[in-house]
């Protein structure tokens, strides 16, 4: 049985704004699409795909704006992303924050999924609906979600941000094609396979002023506890969240994590394999992840960050650190920190 795909309530309160801008009554609207906008005030409300698709088809029609997906995404917040738009807002530079769409990007929704790929000259964030949903989503969602993309960056970027360019599904051409200029400042491909944004590399990777690892860490933590909670299939995030609770008692075992999981060790191995992974990755990757946000934290001595992460002797956590990023760990601190001053 396909499981019915859910958006996160942020999206839901955006529109609800959004209708106000026109002076539009959202509540007929609402009651058409079946959704309750009192319900959509909880955070932690979810809504279907389905839903959410056909209020945000009405919301458009009743605005009598083609470029209403643009407003919506003007009208998104921080915490429109649930806890994901703290992390990105706390992130490093822009890359990181990207790469965390990539990772939580089930935080938004879980019917389509986001890479983020970096290349010579430029990092290139693309979104893709899983083919199930493809007929639901229309144009003016993508363009809502690269519209609140951008406007994200252009908050927490110390300069002026503009990307290098933009890719639109849609395969007509735009009205109001100056709002959109307005809005991306950039060059706007249009009958793409995928809704995209281009960045440059250095801008990409700019310091930037909202930067505060600790509250990142803690806001990933928040993203996958989420995740796990609302998609209790994804063993892979069950797995990740359960690491970072435990990891600090030592390395679980695969059994314990099995049990602790409700799961036998042979199911739980066989799901990981069915999601191309494994466990021994996971805690691997689990680890290296929150090595690398430890690391530029200068208050958390080093063989306190190498408890944190379940080693037995620091010895232990240095050789695994090495081999992460070919730097002992007092070598990588000495240079965030030289990148800081």
């Amino acid at each position: 049985m396909i499981r019915t795909a859910t958006t996160v309530c942020g999206w839901v309160i955006a529109i609800s704004r959004a209708l106000e801008e026109y002076d539009i009554d959202s509540t007929p609207l609402f009651e058409q699409a079946g959704i309750d906008l009192e319900q959509a005030r909880d955070p932690n409300a979810r809504f279907e795909v389905t839903k959410t698709s056909k209020l945000f088809l009405l919301a458009a029609q009743a605005s009598n704006d083609p470029s209403f997906g643009l407003t919506v995404g003007r009208m998104m917040r921080p915490t429109s992303w649930h806890a994901l738009g703290f992390s990105i807002w706390a992130g490093n530079n822009i890359h990181d924050g990207l790469q965390r769409v990539e990772k939580y990007f089930k935080v938004f929704t879980n019917c389509a999924y986001t890479r983020c790929i970096e290349y010579d000259d430029k990092i290139r964030l693309w979104g893709q609906t899983y083919p199930a949903y493809t007929p639901i989503l229309s144009n003016q969602q993508y363009e809502a979600f690269l519209a609140t993309v951008v406007l994200t960056c252009r908050h927490i970027y110390p300069g002026r941000f503009k990307p290098m360019a933009i890719g639109l599904p849609r395969k007509t051409p735009l009205e109001n094609i100056g709002r959109y200029e307005r809005m991306f400042k950039c060059p706007i491909e249009l009958n793409q396979d995928t809704a995209w944004l281009d960045i440059d590399l250095e801008t990409a990777y700019t310091p930037l002023p909202t930067a505060n690892p600790e509250l990142a860490q803690k806001n990933d933590q928040i993203c996958a506890e989420y995740i796990a909670r609302f998609d209790r299939s994804d063993i892979v995030n069950r797995v990740y969240y359960r690491l970072l609770e435990v990891l600090p008692e030592g390395e679980p075992d695969m059994e314990s994590m099995a049990k602790a999981l409700n799961l036998s060790t042979r199911t739980l191995q066989r799901k990981l394999k069915e999601q191309d992974s494994s466990y021994k990755q996971l805690v691997d990757d689990v680890r290296k992840e929150l090595a690398l946000l430890y690391i530029r934290q200068s208050h958390i001595p080093i063989a306190e960050i190498s408890y944190r992460l379940g080693f037995s002797h620091v010895s232990n956590f240095s050789r695994a650190f090495k081999r992460w990023t070919q730097k002992a760990p007092a070598e990588c601190r000495s240079e965030f920190e030289g990148v800081s001053e």
